[in-house]
């Protein structure tokens, strides 16, 4: 018995192409979707993979019974019977076991695809992405992180061409403050005009400590502590490329200072703002959710910065945030040097974090052009 395995687009342009070209008597053992490609240089493709067997077609059965002969008998018995692998060449045999030698591969690449993704805390819905249908191909390490980060967006529109005002957003602890400066001095180091307006007058030492960031590379900054001082600063600050706004940490409880941060980014146009929400690596899936959910209520976020890559040891839940909002990255930070311990976000930053992959990845100084 000979199996035939065809590949098309869809189960069923696959068996519509088998029966056109082997007639209708074929009988199908195995159905196999996956996705084919969608790496960085490739874009996804659903493929379907059948594998059959041929039988003979009977004629039709008479009116009258037919008189069942030796010669059926030895037929129907040989159609029947499972071959005896002792009697089959060495070909036959292999073609015979190949369906099943196949699912072993296929279970045994799930297995230690699932087992990478544990490591790297991989869950939720990027979990189900990554190993549906997935094919390791000659080599798993490689194909898994490819799988992971063409599922991740980067905002390189932002970090070319970012709009005039930036603000961003997270609770206290989340490096947000620390991460506006670094980013202040690269954007002044390529040549841009950089300004710095902070909301927040609430956290102890909050502004002396962006002053001193600011004074290091001669780069203005503005407390505001109302909404008219925000119109002052917008004019103040008209001339300059690139103007940063640092924004205060919030509790969903204290509803005053919620009702307030509404009220000061109101005076921000939408048309020239981007709404930044900075990620400690550090924090579990579900509590970036919860954070996520509580500052879009504001304003709609743009892109996300993923701080504190230095304090953990997988990225894995940030990546499952990540996919889970579906929004881009646009900046890491893996320390507290300005501007030094900050990178823009690529592929290539963000799998170097990845663990239990067999494969040396060696970082890349990848600077804003």
């Amino acid at each position: 018995m000979q199996y035939i395995t065809l590949v098309s687009d869809s189960y069923e342009k696959a068996v519509e192409e088998a029966k056109r070209k082997y007639g209708s008597s074929l009988r199908i053992i195995s159905r196999k979707e996956y996705t084919s490609g969608g790496g960085i240089f490739t874009r996804k493709r659903r493929k379907c993979e059948i594998t059959f067997y041929l039988v003979e077609e009977k004629p039709a059965k008479e009116e009258k019974k037919k008189n069942v002969t030796r010669q059926d008998l030895a037929e129907f018995e040989q159609e029947a019977r499972t071959p005896d692998p002792e009697t089959l060449t060495s070909q036959e045999r292999l073609d015979t076991l190949k369906p099943a030698r196949d699912l072993e591969n296929v279970d045994s690449t799930q297995d230690r695809a699932a087992e990478i993704l544990d490591k790297n805390e991989i869950g939720m819905s990027l979990r189900s992405h990554i190993l549906d249908g997935f094919e390791a191909g000659d080599d798993l390490s490689l194909a898994i992180c490819d799988k992971i980060i063409s599922s991740v967006m980067i905002d390189h529109e932002n970090q070319a061409h970012p709009r005039k005002y930036q603000v961003f957003l997270g609770p206290t602890g989340s490096g947000k403050t620390t991460t506006l400066a670094k980013i202040a001095s690269l954007y002044k180091t390529v040549g841009k005009n950089v300004g710095i307006i902070t909301l927040d007058s609430y956290r102890i030492g909050a502004y002396e400590q962006i002053k001193a960031f600011a004074d290091a590379f001669s780069i203005p900054v503005m407390l505001v502590r109302g909404e008219d001082e925000i119109i002052l600063a917008k004019d103040q600050f008209r001339s300059l490329d690139l103007v940063l706004v640092d924004t205060m940490g919030l509790s969903p409880a204290d509803a005053a200072l919620n009702l307030k941060l509404r009220g000061l980014l109101s005076l921000f146009g939408e048309s020239e703002t981007s709404y930044l929400l900075t990620c400690p690596a550090t924090t579990r899936t579900e509590d970036m959710l919860r954070i996520y959910r509580h500052y879009a209520q504001f304003k709609k976020i743009s892109s996300l910065i993923v701080t504190k890559l230095d304090e953990t040891g997988s990225i894995g839940p940030f990546l499952t945030f990540a996919y889970e909002v579906k929004l881009p990255v646009s900046f890491c930070t893996n320390g507290q040097g300005v501007p030094d311990d900050l990178m823009k976000a690529s592929t290539l930053s963000l799998t170097e974090y990845l663990t239990g992959l067999d494969m040396e990845l060696k970082p890349v100084n990848d600077q804003l052009s």
